[in-house]
């Protein structure tokens, strides 16, 4: 399915919530990675509004546009060998997931 609308990056409470569409999801994550064979990137956007994320076919590759409605924005990018450094980089900055209890 080919996407034309954002995505709309607002955590709400959708009542009969429709598969495949990209409107408000739940734990919206502001985070986007880019590869190559010779290295990778990360971008993590920090602002609290409602933001929205427009990706679409460039003439070069993938391009994203960032939209958001008020606030103050923080940027943050990480640059990395590979895709597990870019992870690993992201949980430095946010926290890493929590071990689950053991029952």
């Amino acid at each position: 399915q080919k996407y034309t609308h954002p995505y709309r990056l607002y955590n709400l409470d959708v009542f009969e919530y429709e598969l495949d569409e990209p409107m408000a999801l739940y734990g919206a994550i502001p985070f986007i990675t880019a590869l190559s064979d010779q290295a990778s990137v990360g971008a993590f956007w920090l602002n609290s509004a409602e933001t929205y994320i427009d990706i679409k076919q460039g003439a070069r590759g993938k391009v994203s546009h960032w939209i958001s409605e008020s606030g103050t924005i923080d940027l943050f990018f990480m640059i990395g060998d590979h895709p597990k450094a870019i992870a690993k980089e992201y949980a430095l900055l946010t926290g890493f997931q929590a071990m689950p209890q053991e029952f």
